[in-house]
């Protein structure tokens, strides 16, 4: 047993790192102690409670505790982490797998204020046991305990167990990084994808009427990277970067775009369409209607390369506002076509990689899917066609 407890205290500090995965911050401490003698990370889950929460039972642990439910109970050997990134659970993986070896009795589990729902997977799908204060849990001792319930958020604005130092990815002028790697599925480097945004920017000027530009600073991709290599996005070698899994990356992006795509509509206005149908023939009549960057998504894009797909509104992203103010007099005419949706993007980002089809200027596959996931109902079936037989052919190897 002293060999044992000498081999574990040992064995910690080989898993600590530049991010500092050892947290011995006294108020977060205090904070879950406290939570959980109030049993607040198991609240409303029937026969299931919390005893003898004791702080630093021994090295190199934080805190342990009895979990009782009905007539089981176990010991739980904690580590308390601030924020449990996917990378920062592969980090400390091995660690507690070995711990699990050498003491079979007990859990070892990650305790934190919030476990994001990417870590919480990353935790089940690597045998990891957990536990965070808005009640999301996994513990299994094979063969003695099971206790998980998943998929709770945070009630504390801010605990969404995501890194303070990351940065969202998946909205405003860093999802341009995002849109380059998925867009050429190849190794990257900084410098790379700087000079990509920059050669985009210079490329769309063909097939948009006065286009913006899509460069970013090198410090902003830096932290796009380090942002997705802690979500455990992308894979880092060296300078090298790569994604190794591009269709989870872009379904994630969908569904954190889909969150906030209601609230971006409020900015949007509807019209009628004196043009009738066609996203070709609209166009050719709404072109001397507009000035600035404009582009057909969603349904509209798809249509031009799936014509089976029926539009009953034409979504249209509109660059300048002033354009919006002229084209507000299309109220006065009938309709005689799908309703027409101009809406003001979120970022610029939105019109990279757009092509023209049929002469109209159309978002890339990427963006048309985000859109049409975002709207769900019989899109989403347009939404996995166009992953299925645009976007998916692109990542292959030629």
């Amino acid at each position: 047993m002293l060999y044992k407890n000498i081999f574990l205290y040992n064995m910690f500090p080989l898993c600590e790192n530049n991010h500092n995965m050892k947290t011995r911050e006294p108020l977060l401490a205090q904070t879950i102690l406290d939570a959980l003698r109030k049993q607040v990370p198991v609240k409303d889950l029937p026969g299931v409670r919390i005893a003898d929460v004791r702080q630093e039972p021994e090295r190199p642990f934080d805190l342990s505790f009895a979990l009782i439910s009905g007539k089981s109970r176990i010991l739980v050997l904690g580590e308390i982490k601030e924020a449990p990134s996917p990378k920062l659970l592969a980090e400390i993986g091995p660690w507690i797998q070995r711990m699990k070896s050498l003491k079979e009795d007990a859990a070892f589990a990650v305790v934190a204020p919030a476990v994001s729902p990417q870590a919480q997977a990353y935790c089940v799908a690597n045998g990891i046991d957990f536990l965070d204060l808005a009640g999301n849990v996994s513990i299994n001792l094979p063969g003695k305990f099971t206790l998980q319930r998943l998929g709770r958020r945070s009630r504390e604005r801010g605990e969404s167990g995501d890194s303070s130092r990351s940065l969202n990815v998946f909205s405003g002028r860093s999802s341009r990084v995002l849109r380059v790697l998925l867009e050429k599925l190849k190794v990257w480097s900084l410098t790379d994808i700087a000079k990509e945004l920059v050669a985009e920017g210079k490329r769309v000027q063909g097939t948009l009427r006065e286009p913006p530009e899509f460069a970013v600073s090198q410090g902003l991709i830096s932290k796009a990277l380090s942002s997705l290599e802690e979500q455990l996005w992308i894979r880092r070698k060296g300078s090298a970067v790569l994604v190794p899994e591009p269709r989870r990356l872009l379904v994630e992006w969908a569904q954190k775009y889909k969150e906030r795509y209601r609230w971006r509509l409020r900015r949007s206005f509807e019209l009628p369409n004196p043009f009738g149908n066609g996203v070709s023939r609209i166009n050719e009549q709404l072109k001397g209607e507009i000035g600035g960057a404009y582009a057909f998504t969603a349904a509209a894009a798809a249509s031009l390369v799936a014509p089976f797909v029926e539009l009953d509104r034409v979504d249209i992203f509109l660059a300048s506002e002033e354009s919006g103010d002229r084209l507000r007099k299309l109220a006065e005419r009938e309709s005689s076509g799908p309703k027409l949706q101009f809406i003001y993007p979120y970022d610029s980002g939105v019109f990279m990689y757009s092509r023209r089809e049929g002469g109209a200027p159309i978002v890339s596959s990427l963006q048309a899917y985000l859109d049409l996931y975002a709207r769900g109902g019989r899109d989403l079936k347009q939404a996995e066609y166009l992953l299925n037989n645009a976007i998916e052919p692109l990542w292959r190897p030629a």
